[in-house]
């Protein structure tokens, strides 16, 4: 068996994993070897070496306790092949000279004291409940689940074959030197593997660990490997946390404080001894891969307002730094805080804070009592109670017919996956027990209402006209905006000091096509009726959803006039990659009438003809090298012709005043608007010459206005489902761990650019980036009015 070298974190620097010549077997081959019947514990034969001018007597000793050694070893371990986790213990030492108690092997030397029973820190995690859950339960057991070889060395040869064979960025992902505002380091995703399948792991934990970690260097949100067996938990500070500029210098601040109501927007000097501000940045880079784009992975490691659809009102989300669902690497972190003057300090104050992390179990917690059924009830999908009772409904349901039963059985299976899909985000989590009284942000006026703890009651604060230090009532109480309209998902607004300008927020592109499509006909019409001659768009937070609503949300404000909707056009000219097993899955397809997959060939168009592809064009591939300054260690790639996705076009002409008019559209975001998000707000800035204004990020740096924008996702299971409905070989196997495995599998172009948006950082910048104050960071609303004074700054404009 090949010796496994020892590994710890070896994601957490950018030079880790920079591309370099490979000159090793791909990662699946060494994983199946790496799974051979050796047992650990047979020494090899270097382990005895022969010392030079050592007496015969010694190394006829030595020699024969090693044979006693491995004698006991075959027959007290050596017979049959266990099916318990193989652990991989380092080579034994060299024995010394001279060995005193060879007749006693496989006993404890004398004077010796007896072992003590252990317990096993999973059935004290078993036994513990809300609030006396600690950090070190929750660690103690996760690291006491043993690393079991052969369900990792399945994850590992799925995972390469996957990324190998469809992650259309295999190639791109290890290009240097990226250009503002990107801030991505070159990851090759193969040699990352490889070394993952060399490491000498102890613990299944650290295993998953390092794999999530490796996927994070991406900073692409279409590709994950979250495996929820280590995401059943909730690791909250009682601070949530903002980085404003105030007096031209930009500071981490308090922005709502549960741990004594009083601490509002006291400056973070540091965290654990070390600058707040570069502490959190260096914890987002290395643990959410959201973007490529520093600035906009800051955004989300810190807290913020997001637009709550149900209550038409901006509500706190937490951010990413002080609310996890990833055990943090300490149980407590160290705030050093500088407070300014208030009516409890008139001074101002200093204080250095020492806070334990609080950790809730999540509605996703399957009840365990030791490692084992943590592993079969957390962990596992055949063994899932849910899961297991959900799956044999439908095949006993498919077996007797019942068409009807299991497809709502299939629905079940599907929400039960998105309800796990929330380990993506922690502001989307519901815990067992409440978390406890928390302070709420006005739904009205987004100003603090309740404290908790000590400190100054919430009468006294009201009683200074104070939201926090530096924030009075009366700046954010104010009205600034009336509601027109609002659909299942979009809201209307206009601006009560400057009622020509409306706005519309757009919070998701997660839609039902039909009912939004209504709700904006309406809305739109409200606008116009109501005197609106200019809108802003607002897409703060939106992480996209489908591509059909994309466009539409283009054609609304640029109709495509004297277009049939009957056409088949697209946005994008697009490529996928075309490996071999691609190409199977194709050809199948094809040679199905009754079943349709992304790589069905039929669901592209030539763009140069707008024809429907009747044949298998995978075939017509072209291996490329395309990464500059990659000729020796970068990898070629087999890529499809370019193609066009088919879109049935909308017609939304409506005569509406700012149709056709970019000067009367405005986009605004905190860069995180994705995926589809980033599609229409793309096409919208660098087609139509539409402005774009960002918030956010890092002072004096430019903030992306979108992120991955384009490439369209693709499930392991989505793809493992093709292959068995068109009976196709998978080079793949199921991952038995519970989560979400994904990858991009289609890359979008620009007009007559060869390098694909996703890396294209010259289109990603917005025109104007706005720094978050105190009163915008407590009002998102103000940000309206700020945009509108920027932006017409002639009256003239509101006729």
């Amino acid at each position: 068996m090949e010796s496994i070298r020892s590994c710890h974190h070896p994601f957490k620097t950018t030079e880790e994993y920079a591309p370099q010549p490979s000159t090793s077997e791909p990662c699946g081959f060494r994983i199946q070897r790496r799974s051979t019947l050796d047992h650990p514990l047979q020494p090899s034969k270097a382990t005895v070496t022969h010392r030079k001018g050592k007496r015969k007597v010694e190394r006829a000793v030595v020699l024969a306790s090693l044979v006693l050694c491995a004698t006991f070893s075959f027959f007290t371990l050596g017979h049959g092949v266990s099916a318990a986790p193989v652990v991989h213990l380092p080579n034994p030492p060299s024995p010394p000279s001279f060995y005193p108690f060879i007749e006693r092997q496989g006993q404890a030397p004398p004077g010796t004291p007896a072992p003590s029973p252990t317990i096993d820190p999973c059935t004290t995690l078993s036994q513990v409940e809300e609030p006396d859950i600690s950090y070190e339960h929750v660690k103690r057991c996760y690291e006491h689940v043993p690393f079991n070889a052969t369900e990792a060395g399945i994850v590992l040869s799925t995972l390469y074959a996957l990324y190998r064979d469809y992650y259309v960025f295999l190639d791109y992902a290890m290009m240097p030197d990226q250009p503002k505002p990107f801030t991505n380091p070159p990851v090759d995703l193969l040699a990352g593997l490889d070394k993952i399948s060399q490491t000498d792991y102890k613990s299944d934990y650290q295993f998953h660990t390092d794999i999530d970690l490796l996927v994070n260097r991406l900073n692409d949100a279409h590709a994950n490997y979250i495996a929820h067996c280590y995401r059943h938990y909730l690791y909250i500070q009682p601070f949530d946390l903002y980085a404003p500029v105030i007096d031209g210098v930009q500071s981490i601040r308090i922005f709502k404080d549960d741990q004594t109501g009083f601490l509002a927007d006291c400056e973070v000097v540091t965290i654990d001894g070390y600058p707040a501000l570069d502490t959190i940045q260096r914890w987002v880079d290395a643990n959410y891969g959201i973007s490529k784009d520093a600035g906009v992975r800051l955004n989300k490691a810190l807290s913020s307002l997001s637009f709550d659809s149900n209550t038409l009102a901006w509500k706190l989300t937490p951010g990413q730094y002080t609310s996890r669902v990833t055990l943090p690497e300490s149980a407590s972190l160290t705030y050093e805080l500088r407070c300014p003057p208030s009516r409890s300090y008139p001074e101002g104050s200093n204080q250095t804070l020492k806070v334990d992390w609080k950790v809730f179990r999540l509605v996703s917690w399957n009840e365990f009592k030791d490692t084992e059924t943590f592993l079969t009830q957390n962990c596992y999908r055949d063994t899932d109670p849910l899961l297991a009772r959900i799956q044999n409904g439908a095949e006993e349901a498919e077996e007797h017919g019942l068409r009807k039963v299991k497809r709502m059985l299939d629905e079940r299976k599907y929400t039960w996956e998105r309800e796990h899909q929330a380990a993506v985000e922690t502001n989307r989590h519901d815990t067992i027990k409440p978390i406890g009284k928390k302070r709420v942000i006005s739904e009205e006026t987004g100003s603090t209402l309740t404290s908790n703890k000590d400190g100054p009651s919430s009468d006294e604060i009201h009683e200074e006209d104070m939201v926090s230090h530096l924030v009075r009532r009366q700046e954010i109480d104010r009205p600034v905006v009336t509601l027109i309209h609002n659909s299942t998902h979009t809201a209307f607004y206009q601006l009560v000091s400057r009622p020509s300008i409306g706005v519309v927020v757009i919070p998701t592109h997660s839609v039902q096509i039909q009912t939004e499509t209504i709700g904006l006909i309406e809305g739109f019409a409200l606008l116009e009726k109501a005197g609106v001659r200019n809108v802003i768009l607002d897409l703060t937070g939106n992480g996209g959803g489908y591509v059909n609503f994309a466009y539409d949300l283009v054609d609304w404000m640029f109709p495509n006039n004297g277009t049939s909707s009957s056409d088949v056009t697209s946005v994008y000219e697009s490529d996928l990659r075309s490996s071999m097993s691609v190409k199977a899955l194709a050809h199948a397809d094809l040679m199905n009438d009754e079943y349709e997959s992304y790589y069905n060939p039929g669901s592209y168009s030539d763009p140069g003809t707008g024809q429907v592809h009747e044949t298998n064009f995978f075939l017509r591939d072209k291996m490329v090298r395309r990464v500059p300054g990659q000729q020796q260690g970068g990898r070629p790639q087999d890529l499809t012709e370019k193609v066009f996705m088919n879109h049935i076009l909308g017609n939304f002409e409506m005569g509406m005043p700012w149709q056709h008019q970019p000067a009367r559209i405005v986009v605004l975001t905190d860069g995180a608007c994705g995926s589809a998000c980033g599609m229409t707000l793309n096409r919208l800035k660098n087609r139509h010459g539409v402005k774009s204004y960002a918030v956010g990020g890092r002072q004096h740096e430019p903030l992306s206005l979108f992120s991955f924008a384009g490439a369209s996702v693709y499930g392991l299971d989505a793809i493992l489902n093709d292959f068995k409905v068109l009976e196709v070989d998978s080079p793949m196997q199921g991952v038995r761990y519970k989560g979400i495995y994904r990858v991009p599998v289609m890359e979008f172009y620009w007009e007559g650019e060869e390098t694909p948006i996703e890396y294209n950082a010259k289109m990603y910048a917005a025109d104007v980036h706005l720094d978050y104050e105190p009163t915008t960071a407590r009002r998102h609303e103000l940000l309206w009015e700020v945009i509108a004074e920027s932006h017409w700054t002639d009256k003239l404009a509101d006729a």
